[in-house]
């Protein structure tokens, strides 16, 4: 597995907890709660350096600047 395939599984794992939470968010009743929030930030935060991961190494293999 290459690098791009290593940080897209990455990032389709961390989707899939961002979801999971969000569900488990709403099937306990506490949309809002602080500690949740504090996870799913964490969780959106984590994903949105994935997402630049993804980004920087499909340009690295295709030559792009």
């Amino acid at each position: 597995m290459d690098d791009s395939e290593i940080v897209k599984r990455d990032h389709q794992r961390n989707k899939s907890e961002i979801v999971k939470l969000v569900k488990e968010m709403f099937n306990q009743g506490k949309w809002g709660d602080e500690e949740y929030k504090e996870k799913l930030q964490e969780l959106v935060t984590k994903d949105e350096e994935l997402v630049k991961n993804v980004i920087k190494k499909i340009k690295l293999e295709k030559g792009i600047k």
